[in-house]
């Protein structure tokens, strides 16, 4: 691991690119470090200039003949490798660089040349690079602002971190407008030498920060990023909104940042695995980043809601009740009681609590005192509107006195002018306020993914199988030996046998005379098993239903004369069951994912699948089919028999098995899986492995 606690709490910087000229970028970092108030040695570099306002300039790094800590770059692309070796080879040699520079990978290949000569510097000196194409960084509790943007945040414990640099001076300017405190702001540009991984590391023992927001463009390394935040994201809660999902999108992040375009359901998947927060756009990242600057997200998804206007309970209600990761916490009958006992007639104890449009603010007080005592872990959202009887000030004062009290209370305080002083008062008390009660929820329900996190850890925390000497290794290196894409059926059974699973009985023949010379059994399929005809029913490959020696004659002939095939499988027709998939793709980010769904000739256009990251278990598996469409008839539907998903779950075991301990192989497709609810076991009906 890179230790970068120098890298971002530096005692001297060095600027590259200085200049007296207000408007030059050298100018405006050295404004912004002077005037933010850090303490530091400040150098400047420029061979233009004997001077800079007071202040020596320096022709070069090697003249300073100092310890510089940090170098911040801010000169022509071109140039700035140059600056790079020579700090390296200064004495006392630098390692830490801002390259604040744009002109890399993002603008085409001569930019690319530039960036992949800068990364060569750095693997052969070690250097900490921070960018290119980048804004820069702020240390809010070093009182360090080494950005070219003026942007005044205090001291918070979110700390933010951007592939974009405009994106990050939006969310200054409006953290600054919001009052929001940040422990650090990080824009990590083109993430040539330093990526998300290494700055996450960092921050994850960094002590002023308690939260992460992050925005992305693509991931640099899936492995390195799962090694990350594995073992940290239970005690830091990482929030991240991840841009180019769509084609549109990744086309735009292309001309941006040079990021290439990824699979946004496999990044989906390790998110969720890992807990992962995941805002869906910049509004509900700005809420996210409110509620975890002052609330802990609480281990129980079930809240309650206090509200004087009845309309925005029930606008809450429905928002709860359409999705499956918040609940109503049902109240006890004595609860209910005791809340009784100080509402008036016509006021509802039951969830959410509806005090009532003439609730002054003792009511509201009543309510917590008699709450806070019962139900203090729980979640707690309270909205008001400046009705003629309320005092929304007093009420924020008053919210004030329960805030330690209870572990997590957001509000939304609905109006405008009559709302504002208690906003402030809000503020001042550390209590995030959202426009809507859909917004306040939101923020909440998106948190809660976190908690998924706690599971993943537990559930993984047994060692993964591992062999010195895969199994099926052997016929692999055969099929490479002989160029060959995919295996043969035999091969591939032989493979899946070695990890217990059995394919369906087939019998494999070169020539129809071959084939009847073995016992077949009618009605059959026949089917080709040539590593050149992949997808068998678009190429016409697949007979279904042979009742006959006849029939077989003839499917094979018509068969052998379309594709031209030299290899053929006849397996027995199978009864009818419920078709499933299994496969797994290997992932150029994050390596082997396995798949698991409805399949079937339709699998393609139902897309009802579930992504699977390793490490995982059978129990895993069985979990995650929870969110299938089919699970209704997984379960058992309207009087029918449940299927089981222990044998599911054995053969996407399996099929990660194989992947993890095979590098070679780069995809596994089982298409169907028929599985059966009257005690038949499984049959694996297709199966292919591709090189």
């Amino acid at each position: 691991m890179k230790d970068l606690n120098l890298f971002f709490n530096p005692k001297s910087i060095a600027i590259v690119g200085a200049s007296p000229k207000n408007e030059k970028l050298g100018n405006i970092l050295a404004r912004n470090i002077l005037d933010g108030g850090w303490r530091g040695k400040l150098y400047f570099v420029n061979p233009k200039h004997k001077n800079i306002g007071a202040r020596r300039c320096f022709a070069s790094l090697n003249e300073i003949k100092k310890p510089v800590d940090l170098v911040l770059v801010a000169i022509p692309a071109p140039r700035v490798n140059a600056v790079l070796e020579e700090g390296a080879i200064s004495k006392p040699k630098i390692e830490n660089f801002v390259v604040i520079s744009a002109g890399f990978k993002e603008t085409g290949r001569s930019g690319k040349r530039f960036e992949d000569e800068l990364k060569n510097i750095a693997m052969r000196h070690k250097l900490n690079i921070l960018g290119p194409n980048c804004l820069g960084f702020i240390n809010t509790s070093e009182s360090l602002n080494a950005t070219f943007t003026d942007a005044r945040i205090k001291e918070g414990k979110i700390a933010v971190v951007s592939q974009s640099g405009a994106l990050e001076v939006a969310l200054l300017d409006w953290a600054e407008e919001n009052k929001a405190g940040f422990s650090k702001a990080i824009s990590i540009g083109n993430k040539a030498v330093l990526g998300e991984s290494d700055i996450l590391r960092y921050l994850f023992r960094d002590k002023d920060t308690n939260a992460i927001a992050l925005y992305l463009e693509d991931v640099k390394n899936g492995a390195d990023f799962v090694s990350a935040i594995a073992g940290f994201n239970c005690k830091k809660p990482i929030a991240v909104i991840k841009a180019g999902k769509s084609k549109a999108g990744q086309k735009a992040i292309t001309s941006h940042t040079g990021s290439l375009a990824q699979d946004e359901s496999i990044i989906k998947a390790v998110f969720e695995k890992y807990g992962i927060i995941q805002p869906h756009s910049v509004e509900e990242f700005q809420d996210i980043i409110s509620y975890l600057e002052f609330n802990k997200i609480p281990k129980s998804n079930e809240i309650i809601i206090i509200t004087n206007a009845g309309g925005l309970g029930v606008l809450s209600a429905d928002f709860v009740g359409a999705d499956k990761k918040l609940k109503l916490l049902s109240f006890s009958r004595n609860l209910k009681k005791s809340l009784r006992s100080v509402l008036p007639p016509g006021a509802s104890a039951e969830n959410p609590i509806d005090i009532l449009g003439d609730a002054p603010p003792e009511r509201y007080k009543a309510v917590l005192e008699i709450l806070s005592q019962n139900l203090k872990n729980y979640s707690f959202l309270i909205l008001l509107t400046p009705q003629n009887q309320s005092n929304p000030t007093v009420v924020a004062k008053i919210l004030g006195r329960y805030r330690k009290k209870i572990g997590s209370m957001s509000t939304s305080f609905v109006g405008g002018t009559k709302i504002k002083p208690a906003l402030q008062e809000l503020e001042r008390l550390k209590i995030p306020n959202f426009e809507s009660p859909e917004r306040a929820l939101m923020a909440l329900q998106e948190a809660m993914g976190q908690n998924s996190c706690r599971r993943v850890v537990f559930s993984t925390a047994g060692k993964q199988s591992a062999r010195s000497k895969p199994k099926g290794s052997q016929i692999i290196k055969k099929a490479i030996a002989e160029k060959r894409k995919m295996l043969f059926w035999q091969e591939t059974e032989n493979i899946f046998r070695e990890y217990g699973i059995s394919l369906a009985k087939s019998v494999c023949a070169k020539s129809l005379k071959e084939a009847c010379l073995k016992k077949l059994k009618f009605p059959c399929v026949l089917k080709t098993d040539d590593p050149q005809i992949a997808h068998r029913w678009e190429k016409k490959a697949v007979a279904l239903d042979i009742k006959n020696s006849r029939e077989l004659k003839n499917a094979w002939n018509k068969i052998k004369k379309t594709t031209g095939a030299g290899n053929f499988l006849i397996q027995p027709m199978a009864e009818s069951g419920l078709e499933i998939i299994v496969g797994m793709k290997r992932d150029p980010t994050f390596g082997p994912v396995v798949l698991v769904g409805s399949g079937g000739t339709f699998t393609e256009i139902d897309k009802d699948r579930v992504i699977l990251i390793p490490p995982f278990f059978e129990k895993d598996v069985i979990e995650s089919m929870f969110n299938l469409r089919i699970f209704p008839i997984l379960k058992g539907f309207r009087g029918e028999k449940g299927y089981k998903f222990g044998e599911i779950a054995k053969i996407a075991s399996a099929v990660k098995d194989i992947a993890v301990e095979n590098p070679e192989i780069s995809q596994i497709d089982i298409n169907p899986a028929m599985i059966y609810n009257d005690g038949k076991s499984y049959q694996i009906l297709d199966a292919k492995i591709y090189l």
